[in-house]
Parts: structure tokens; C-alpha cells; sequence
């Protein structure tokens, strides 16, 4: 790889995992919480984050082959939890994931938000998954793959950094402002929702037609 390639894959990989896209459905999963769990969340997501694209960089393809899953196969999964999160997402209401403060295991299901749905499928989702494993086929060799994993820590520390500054984002919104953001954001991962399932429905037709 030349730095051209690495510049340019970082950037796919950015625009693919969408943090401006994750930060409304943070809001919209984390709502009455503090700072800190918010913040909390962040750090775990974009850690997630770092962990899927890396290892998918190394093992996605093979991990894949063994278990008999096909790339569209998951974009069509992918594009279903896309949409539960989406459709509570238009109507600006936290989302049915989300457990009560009382409930015992809060902290668990932070930890839960955090990698789903943020970090898989919203984040590190099929789309990004597809990027990362067609860059590790087309450059090949440890030294590249060590490229392309610095790439994607990078990525998720970026993503990362987007959703740490939830708190002060919904600060600046206020009310009206949060429900109108997680409205458009409902909006737009209800469309990659929609282009996930389509592109997996398409993909699965030229495999066994």
C-alpha cells in the first residue's frame, strides 16, 4: 500500500461507519442518563468498534467461510436491526433495548448499547464489514493488514470522539433539538436500513440464481 491507498481507505471506511449517523441513536438509547454513562458508552462502543473492524481485517473472510455466512446473508441481518433501531427512532422515544434505571442489570445493558446497536450493526456494520474485508483481499500480506488495522483504530477513535461529546450535544439541542436530530437520524438509518436489505436481497439473487 502507498499512502495514497491508506488515505483513501481511511476515508471509505470513515464515510461507511458514519459516526454523524450513530450519534442520534446514541441519543436517542442513552436518554436520561448522565455525562459519564454517556460518555461510558462512547468509550466502550468505539473500543468495540476498533476490536470488530480489526479483527474482521485479519480473520473476517476465513471467519466468515467457516461459519457459511455469506456477506449478504449479514448485510440482510444487519438491515433488520437497522430498522428496530430506526423506527423507534422517528418516533423520538428511547428505544425498547434501553432498560429502566431500576432495573438490576443497568449496567450491563449499558455495555449492551454500546456494542449493540452502536457498534455493530450502526457503526461497524455490514457496509463497513464489506469495506474492510474487500480492502484485506485486495491488499494482502501482514505489512498492509497492519496498514489497514491502523486504519481502522483511527476510525474508531474518530467515531469515538464524535459520540463522547453526546452530553454537551444534547445540552446545545435542548429538547426540541434532540427530537428533531433523532428524527432525521431515524430517517437516514431507516434508509441505510433499507439499502443493507436491498443490496443483501441482490447479492443473495446473483449467488444461486
Amino acid at each position: 500500500m502507498v499512502l495514497s491507498d491508506v488515505f483513501n481507505y481511511f476515508l471509505s471506511l470513515l464515510v461507511v461507519c458514519s459516526p454523524l449517523s450513530a450519534l442520534p441513536a446514541l441519543l436517542n438509547l442513552s436518554y436520561g442518563k448522565s455525562d459519564a454513562e454517556k460518555k461510558k458508552i462512547a468509550v466502550t462502543a468505539s473500543f468495540a468498534v476498533a476490536v470488530i473492524l480489526v479483527i474482521v481485517t485479519w480473520l473476517g473472510l476465513p471467519l466468515l467461510n467457516i461459519f457459511g455466512i455469506r456477506i449478504p446473508a449479514f448485510q440482510i441481518a444487519g438491515g433488520f436491526v437497522l430498522a428496530l433501531v430506526a423506527l423507534s427512532m422517528l418516533n423520538a422515544r428511547p428505544n425498547r433495548i434501553q432498560q429502566s434505571k431500576e432495573d438490576e442489570s443497568d449496567a450491563l445493558n449499558k455495555v449492551s448499547i454500546a456494542v449493540v446497536p452502536l457498534a455493530m450493526p450502526i457503526m461497524a456494520g455490514p457496509g463497513a464489514i464489506t469495506t474492510v474485508v474487500v480492502g484485506a483481499s485486495i491488499w494482502t500480506g501482514p505489512l498492509n493488514h497492519f496498514y489497514l488495522s491502523i486504519c481502522a483504530i483511527v476510525v474508531a477513535l474518530t467515531t469515538g470522539s464524535v459520540l463522547y461529546f453526546a452530553g454537551t450535544i444534547e445540552r446545545m439541542l435542548k429538547h426540541t433539538g434532540i427530537h428533531l436530530v433523532t428524527r432525521i437520524g431515524g430517517l437516514i438509518l431507516a434508509s441505510m436500513a433499507v439499502q443493507s436489505i436491498a443490496n443483501g436481497i441482490h447479492g443473495l439473487w446473483l449467488l444461486y440464481k
